[in-house]
Formats: structure tokens, C-alpha cells, sequence
């Protein structure tokens, strides 16, 4: 399993998957599965798409929307919805599925952290804002 680490956290890749509309990692931190899905073709212009998720850049300079974040809990999938809480060296991230909440202790910037890994396992660069 590949691993990136960030300060002191270790993330491991579980999985990597590049189709032509869409790409996706799976990674894991501590117990927790989590995985981030980026759309190629972003609006051009943008420094973040919807829900304040950034753009990255390819390669060869086309930009690419990371359209989602998501953490696996009881067999489902909960999207990212935001900070609820900040700490010193740990945020509380709220996920959302349909009506349902749940709140997660996580590494600070762990949105920022999770994009980094998907950079880093697809060569892309973070857009200057």
C-alpha cells in the first residue's frame, strides 16, 4: 500500500482510479476510509468550484475540479460539508448523507491534505488563487 505523509500523519492509498471523466483515491487515515473524486474540464476562471472545493491543475495545464470528499461510515458514504470545530492540531469536519450528520475528529486541513494526496498520485498542481 502507498503512503504519503504530512507532518506527522501518515495516509495510506488504497485505491487509485483514472477514468476519462472521472478520477478517484481512496485512501485511509488511522481507521477511517476516506476518498476524494476529481472531474476533469473544471470552469475555467474559478479558483474553486462548488461547495469551496479547489481546482487543480494536469500536467499539461487543463484545470481539474475536485468535485467531491467523502468518508466511509457503516457502509456509507457521507460527503464533505464543512469545519465545524478547530482545535490546535486536529478539526472537527462535519459530512453529510441525506438527512444524517456525522462528526469526525481529523487532522488540521485535512480538505487541503486530501487534495495533496490526490496530486501527488496524479501529477497535478494546486491552481494559484
Amino acid at each position: 500500500m502507498k503512503t504519503h505523509r504530512f507532518e506527522n500523519e501518515t495516509f495510506f492509498v488504497f485505491e487509485t482510479r483514472q477514468d476519462r471523466d472521472q478520477w478517484l483515491v481512496q485512501f485511509i487515515w488511522g481507521k477511517k476510509d476516506f476518498r476524494i473524486h476529481l472531474r476533469p474540464g473544471a470552469a475555467t476562471g474559478a479558483s474553486s468550484g462548488a461547495h469551496g472545493l479547489p481546482v487543480v491543475l494536469s500536467p499539461a495545464g487543463e484545470p481539474i475540479q475536485v468535485v467531491a470528499l467523502q468518508y466511509l461510515n457503516n457502509y456509507e458514504w457521507y460527503n464533505f460539508d464543512g469545519i465545524s470545530g478547530h482545535g490546535l492540531s486536529h478539526e472537527e469536519v462535519r459530512w453529510k448523507h441525506g438527512k444524517a450528520r456525522r462528526y469526525v475528529e481529523l487532522p488540521k486541513d485535512f480538505l487541503e491534505t486530501a487534495v495533496a494526496i490526490a496530486c501527488r498520485e496524479f501529477g497535478l498542481e494546486r491552481k494559484a488563487s
